[in-house]
């Protein structure tokens, strides 16, 4: 910032350029990283973490020198001539806060930092310190890979991220729980940082009486969606809401969908592993909580606590049907392979069983075939986005904005939304200085003896003069200056 170096596209491209070939060559490392974390899958780990940044790049190198370029915009007639035009400028100094999560530990800082890099801005990364192994690789990595003043790395837990809040950050972005997002905000303001907030909440998977006939291949996606990195994802379906008339076929469909996918033996499959001991603890306690239920139409369909192992931190995938309405599968984010199911007879029941649960959730799926009746959910349960006849999907769309709404979060980023976000809207104009551009007087006091009214006349119903190109603009300052000479400045 100090050099200003960060201002040009030559400066951008070659931390982009960095970026991707660390991603390249230091694959591997991230990739052991992530299966020393998560026991995640190599395959998946590439699709769901790494593939993703580099088309960001990719998109990134394409398009940043036309989002770059200077905005110029019309202007109202009696301001004429004026030359206007809006900037896109990095961020205040002394960089960009990037917060990290552990379930995507690689895929969203590294996606996020894309866009402050692209946006002209130095960053301060800070690794999730549950996943240690991938945040030890990016400590290691990152200054053999950036100049000194791009990018650092700052290891720790809360008492260090704590320490990071107390200074000004031209933006912070923080992606994880409503609880920790709030105290967050709450210091960012104590700085007046500005934020974006990656949150969650209970996203519904709808399954309507209309459903596409295929059942196989809506529960392959329901459970997929459910299911990948264990159900550590934020956009990942929370809960069912089935219509009664398809219970039965459902039920019995997406217990196969989960054998077909990761076999009978889930332990020896594919499937990642939670994150830690204590939230492998907490996702047994709410498993035991419903098994412990009397209430005689709350049912394990599949898995159960028995199953599963916090010491090796495996959640065995569950399905419960009809759990009560308090429990806490239906009261808090799940966050794990817990898939409860529930049933409605309306659309009407569906729409306020929704509302209740979670007010604005971070997605919405509605599984129709009926456009309607898609459009109807969408219009009445406000999410940060929504998505007919599958799940996930919509964060691989490279222009797609990316946040949630209300309690799920604040701001967007991802592609041109991450720019738009990394950057300062600054405004410029150029009013050539000369008397007869003032309205002739009309703008400066007395208003009295009807000057004022005419000035504002002139305001009202002045158009806008549309945007000129440059060989209008040199005729236009040409004549100017032939007729008033040396005058004008």
């Amino acid at each position: 910032h100090k050099s200003g170096a960060n201002l040009s596209l030559e400066w951008r491209l070659t931390q982009l350029d960095a970026l991707m070939l660390m991603i390249i060559e230091c694959q591997e490392d991230f990739i052991v990283a992530l299966y020393q974390d998560l026991h995640k899958e190599r395959t998946e780990a590439l699709y769901s973490e790494l593939c993703l940044v580099k088309n960001e790049i990719i998109k990134f190198k394409k398009e940043l020198k036309s989002w770059m370029a200077r905005e110029q915009v019309s202007t109202p007639a009696v301001l004429s001539p004026s030359f206007c035009e809006i900037l896109s400028v990095p961020l205040s100094s002394p960089a960009c806060l990037i917060i990290g999560p552990f379930n995507y530990p690689v895929l969203i800082p590294l996606l996020v930092l894309v866009g402050a890099l692209g946006g002209g801005n130095p960053a301060v990364l800070k690794p999730s310190e549950m996943c240690k192994n991938v945040s030890a690789t990016f400590s290691r990595l990152i200054p053999k890979y950036f100049e000194k003043g791009a990018v650092q790395v700052v290891e720790g837990g809360a008492e260090e991220t704590s320490e990071l809040m107390k200074y000004n950050w031209g933006m912070v972005h923080f992606t994880g729980s409503e609880r920790v997002g709030k105290i967050i905000q709450t210091n960012a303001a104590k700085t007046l940082s500005p934020t974006i907030l990656e949150l969650g909440g209970k996203s519904p998977a709808i399954v309507a009486e209309d459903c596409p006939e295929d059942i196989d291949t809506v529960c392959n996606r329901i459970v997929s969606g459910k299911l990948m990195n264990c159900g550590q994802t934020c956009v990942a379906p929370d809960y069912i809401l089935c219509h009664e008339s398809k219970i039965s076929l459902l039920s019995k469909n997406i217990i196969m969908a989960i054998e077909r996918l990761y076999g009978t033996d889930q332990k020896d499959s594919e499937l990642p592993r939670i994150v830690d001991e204590n939230n492998a603890k907490r996702l047994v306690a709410m498993i035991a909580e419903v098994e412990n239920e009397k209430n005689s139409s709350t049912k394990i369909l599949y898995g159960g606590s028995v199953a599963c192992s916090v010491k090796e931190k495996y959640i065995v995938p569950t399905v419960i049907l009809n759990p009560p309405p308090g429990s806490r599968v239906m009261i808090e984010e799940i966050f794990g392979p817990i898939l409860p199911i529930a049933v409605y007879r309306t659309d009407e029941e569906a729409i306020s069983f929704s509302q209740k649960i979670c007010r604005t959730p971070l997605t919405m799926y509605v599984f129709t075939k009926s456009k309607q009746r898609y459009e109807k959910y969408m219009a009445r349960i406000p999410s940060g986005s929504a998505m007919r006849n599958d799940t996930l999907l919509q964060f691989a769309i490279p222009d797609f904005p990316f946040g949630g709404i209300g309690t799920s979060g604040i701001g967007k980023y991802q592609g041109k939304a991450s720019f738009d976000a990394f950057t300062h809207k600054k405004t410029s104009q150029y009013h050539p200085c000369l008397s007869l551009l003032d309205a002739y007087g009309l703008r400066y006091h007395p208003h009295g003896g009807g000057r004022g009214k005419i000035f504002l006349a002139a305001l009202k119903y002045s158009p806008n003069i549309p945007v000129l190109s440059l060989s209008m603009k040199i005729l236009l300052l040409t004549s100017i200056l032939i007729l008033v000479g040396p005058k004008i400045v």
